[in-house]
């Protein structure tokens, strides 16, 4: 029975250290931990034209893609960005919209849906010395093409290594209080120890 268990042992052991191979490390969205994760290193392969170094990290409610769920394009992400001393109200607003241009000509290579990306807007204001709040004009190329607007409460901060932290949370225009839940909710389980 003894050579049994210590083989069984190994077989676990082994078959933990491959999958912690296969796994990105979350370095900064830890919450919420059943909303999928995703990880990207800059240049974006669908905005390319945003000069930043660092990665961006996601996190996706599971009814992100879903027209009918409640929770519909609702997410958290973070751009982590190396080399710079500050961003800029205007650098932010250039960078995001490269990045949902680019995003939805990249789910939509095939022209599927009838898209204007020019009509792909965001406009941002200040709200505080490190708060801002976007609106963007988007199109669902993920799903039925449909143009949607959102609402997004950023957060800029710097690291331990002084780096750029842009803390977002999304939803669709119309919710404030639940997006405002929700980015609270970020910044205490994702900022909190920064």
């Amino acid at each position: 029975m003894k050579p049994f268990i210590k083989h069984l042992f190994l077989v676990i052991a082994f078959a933990s250290v491959i999958t912690s191979f296969g796994q990105e490390k979350v370095e900064i969205m830890k919450y919420p931990t059943d909303w999928r994760y995703e990880r990207i290193n800059f240049p974006l392969d669908f905005a390319k034209d945003i000069p930043w170094e660092g990665f961006e990290e996601l996190r996706f409610s599971p009814g992100m893609f879903d027209i009918k769920s409640s929770d519909y394009f609702t997410y958290y992400f973070v751009l982590s960005i190396k080399n710079k001393v500050e961003l800029s109200q205007k650098e932010i607003q250039e960078a995001l919209i490269k990045y949902y241009r680019g995003l939805c000509k990249a789910v939509n290579p095939k022209g599927k849906f009838d898209i204007n990306y020019d009509e792909i807007t965001v406009t941002i204001h200040k709200l505080s010395s490190c708060s801002l709040k976007a609106n963007v004009v988007f199109f669902d190329g993920f799903t039925d093409g449909r143009r949607i607007e959102l609402e997004m409460l950023l957060e800029v901060r710097k690291n331990e290594s002084e780096d750029i932290l842009l803390l977002s949370s999304v939803a669709p225009t119309g919710n404030t209080k639940k997006l405002e839940t929700l980015h609270q909710n970020n910044l205490e389980h994702n900022l909190s120890n920064r």
